[in-house]
């Protein structure tokens, strides 16, 4: 395959990607059904009706028409099937902190996917001005990029979840803590954690402040704590919560109860950082044998063997 023809796919791709993105911003042309007419009306009794309601748009896929619309269906179906179940993706969405729903997720990794595979024409028929690759090389390089820029949408969220919940887990005994305080103090748990929430900084301030707002839109107490727990599903936060339910029905002071799962909280704090540090030890290793040991020996040998070399 020439040059030419190399750069007549690129640019062709690129041509088509925009035409695709042009077509997908226009507006609907076809009048909306009744479920959509009538979804406000009863959006406060119908968990479906408030979703056709605050339904958003995943740009470049949002809600279109030309046939277009099916095809965005059966993307997100086959990536459904690809990328496993919805709940692990929703689960790392709400450890993250991240506002989008499963389904736009699941419209940016399509979406990086497509622009993955552009990346890759544009590497083909870079490659084609300098070189003769093979068909097969025209294919299999935009079906790596398609990969790479799904997957690693994926593996963001994985790895941002996971920061986040260890971020969540070193602020968990300084918030017990405080709201211990505040409850010795004399203040009632929705005031503590309304202070915590209103003076606090942190990942898990702000999941606090959810409970607080709820709290203040009449959702009782423990509803709120429960849906936070269900939430984010941390074994230390879960814990504390159920501490502070159990204090509450029993009627048993949530001060101490707190107070005692402050300290556990930093007992288990030095235990993962006694096993960090148990597994980099082994890291630690690494350069020790592979690096400075050789040198080492290297400097040590060398002049020995020079001057064994030079006959003395």
């Amino acid at each position: 395959m020439s040059s030419l023809a190399g750069w007549g796919i690129g640019l062709g791709a690129l041509f088509g990607l925009g035409v695709w993105i042009i077509l997908t911003t226009l507006p609907s042309f076809r009048s909306a059904s009744l479920q959509k007419r009538v979804a406000h009306l009863v959006a406060d009794i119908s968990p479906q009706a408030y979703a056709d309601v605050t339904e958003k748009s995943s740009a470049p896929l949002p809600q279109f028409d030309f046939g277009i619309r099916g095809l965005k269906n059966s993307l997100l179906t086959v990536t459904e099937r690809f990328a496993g179940p919805a709940d692990a993706v929703e689960l790392d969405l709400a450890r993250a902190g991240s506002e989008l729903s499963v389904s736009e997720f699941r419209a940016r990794q399509i979406t990086w996917g497509l622009w993955g595979a552009a990346a890759g024409l544009l590497v083909d028929g870079a490659v084609a001005v300098m070189a003769q690759p093979s068909a097969l090389a025209y294919v299999l390089v935009p079906i790596m990029g398609a990969l790479v820029g799904y997957l690693s949408v994926r593996y963001f969220l994985g790895y941002a979840a996971k920061a986040r919940v260890k971020r969540i887990e070193a602020q968990l005994p300084a918030v017990w803590e405080f709201l211990s305080l505040s409850l010795s103090a004399g203040e009632g748990l929705p005031d503590a954690l309304r202070r915590m929430a209103t003076i606090g900084h942190g990942d898990i301030t702000d999941e606090f402040r959810v409970v607080v707002l709820d709290v203040q839109m009449g959702i009782p107490m423990a509803t709120a704590l429960q849906s936070l727990e269900r939430k984010l599903k941390i074994s230390a936060l879960s814990r504390g919560i159920e501490q502070i339910l159990g204090a509450l029905n029993r009627g048993t002071p949530v001060s101490a109860v707190l107070q005692a799962h402050a300290l556990d909280a930093r007992e288990d704090s030095k235990r993962r950082l006694l096993e960090s540090a148990g597994q980099k030890e082994v890291a630690m290793l690494v350069p020790l044998v592979f690096l400075i040991l050789p040198v080492t020996i290297v400097f040590a040998v060398f002049p020995g063997l020079l001057v064994i070399q030079s006959g003395f």
